[in-house]
């Protein structure tokens, strides 16, 4: 509190705020993409559902936990899976003041990414 101040806080806060709802944006523009939930204080929650699948529900809890462990495996983002509505989903809660909407944008396309190697590995 003493380097930065109430305001300071705040400021990081609205930006995390923020950087969430741009998040669920990008989230929504992709077709290969669904938000579960609304996007809440910096928390974004979605899943890959590729547009031009016929997967089942559990298929894709399948593919998305797979999705999620790629991610973390590689090292470049760090994020939760859980489960909203009896879906497996990608959680984001972005709390780090480095976190800009580039990493965002670089998420999703990692994760779609990923999310088609998968697909591709099943069809072998």
């Amino acid at each position: 509190m003493k380097t930065h101040g109430r305001r300071g806080f705040a400021r990081a806060i609205e930006n995390d705020v923020a950087l969430a709802h741009f998040l669920a944006e990008q989230v929504d523009r992709r077709p290969d993409f669904e938000k579960l939930a609304p996007t809440v204080l910096s928390i974004a929650n979605f899943r890959y559902r590729p547009a031009d699948s016929s997967l089942s529900e559990d298929d894709l809890d399948r593919v998305n936990r797979k999705i999620v462990n790629r991610l973390l495996g590689g090292g470049s983002f760090f994020l939760a899976p859980t489960i909203l509505k009896g879906r497996t989903a990608l959680r984001v809660c972005i709390v780090n003041f480095r976190t800009r909407e580039e990493d965002l944008t670089a998420l999703l396309d990692e994760a779609e990414k990923v999310g088609r190697e998968v697909l591709g590995s099943r069809s072998s």
